[in-house]
């Protein structure tokens, strides 16, 4: 990827070329990033988007990095971080919540105000944007059960603020397209705060009982097929334990995968593709996966 440095005056932000996208990731993989921006606030990430846009330049949006595959060889294109956006202004009984604000720190400041709803989450390593664009959620809820409004940047560079009714969610996507999303407003209930407190415990002591919580993952890897579990499927398959390299399938919970130590994007990529050819020879199944696999572009 060719790019100027002049290009580049009118935004304000850091910017600097070659950062290992590795210790941005949740399970330590992946390469550098030929350029890697933290725009400071924005109307400064819109700026750059249109430096993109006008330059041809290709971009990502990277957060906690906890549902993504990073490559190996890193990537030939411009990676935002958002990251350091983490404010949260409450509005009556909204919570106005920057996009790179993590869910754990979001639901603490939820449970301080009283105001109840958010605890569905707990437990899950990603930040408000990334809850946002994925829809992420359990079966007890979804993101945009609470989500009044969001405000992105759009595939133009424009900076707009949606709401709710005119999104159209589903399933492990919130069916955004290509954008950036800067701020998310949920609506919420007043509940007294040991009451919330006694849900994040419940729904956390669950998920360390059943879920590989301290380990290097990204996540579940595979969506759930209508009427029925990935991780039933996979554990069925006797695929439990299957490891390539360092990369392997969890043994307490089949559909997350664990770095062990000095795993690769490679690794985690080729036991992805034996997960699912084995399960669709099993159960006729084929798993779609969850995780954003990002590779270069051609």
């Amino acid at each position: 990827m060719e790019w100027s440095k002049k290009w580049f005056e009118d935004y304000k932000g850091t910017s600097r070329e070659g950062v290992s996208l590795q210790s941005y990731s949740n399970m330590k993989i992946g390469g550098p990033a030929a350029l890697f921006l933290e725009p400071w606030a924005e109307e400064d990430a819109a700026v750059a988007v249109r430096i993109c846009l006008e330059h041809g330049l290709p971009y990502r949006v990277l957060g906690a990095g906890s549902n993504v595959v990073l490559p190996d060889e890193g990537l030939d294109e411009v990676v935002f971080y958002i990251g350091h956006w983490n404010r949260v202004v409450r509005d009556e009984n909204r919570l106005i919540a920057s996009a790179g604000k993590s869910l754990p720190s979001l639901i603490r400041q939820s449970k301080e105000c009283k105001l109840g709803g958010l605890e569905f989450l707990a437990g899950i390593p990603a930040q408000v944007g990334g809850a946002v664009f994925m829809n992420a959620g359990t079966h007890e809820a979804e993101t945009f059960d609470l989500l009044e409004s969001v405000r992105l940047i759009d595939e133009s560079g424009e900076l707009l603020e949606i709401p709710r009714e005119e999104l159209n969610p589903s399933y492990r996507s919130g069916g955004l397209g290509k954008v950036l999303v800067t701020t998310a407003t949920f609506q919420l209930e007043p509940r007294p705060e040991e009451e919330i407190k006694r849900n994040m415990e419940v729904l956390l002591k669950r998920r360390a009982a059943t879920q590989p919580v301290s380990a290097r993952s990204v996540g579940c890897i595979f969506k759930n097929p209508e009427g029925d579990a990935a991780g039933r499927l996979i554990q069925e398959a006797g695929l439990k334990g299957e490891r390539i390299g360092d990369i392997e399938v969890s043994s307490r919970h089949a559909n997350y995968f664990i770095n062990l130590g000095t795993g690769t994007s490679t690794q985690l990529l080729e036991l992805i593709q034996k997960v699912q050819d084995r399960v669709l020879e099993e159960s006729g199944v084929r798993l779609e996966p969850e995780v954003q696999i990002w590779c270069n572009r051609p």
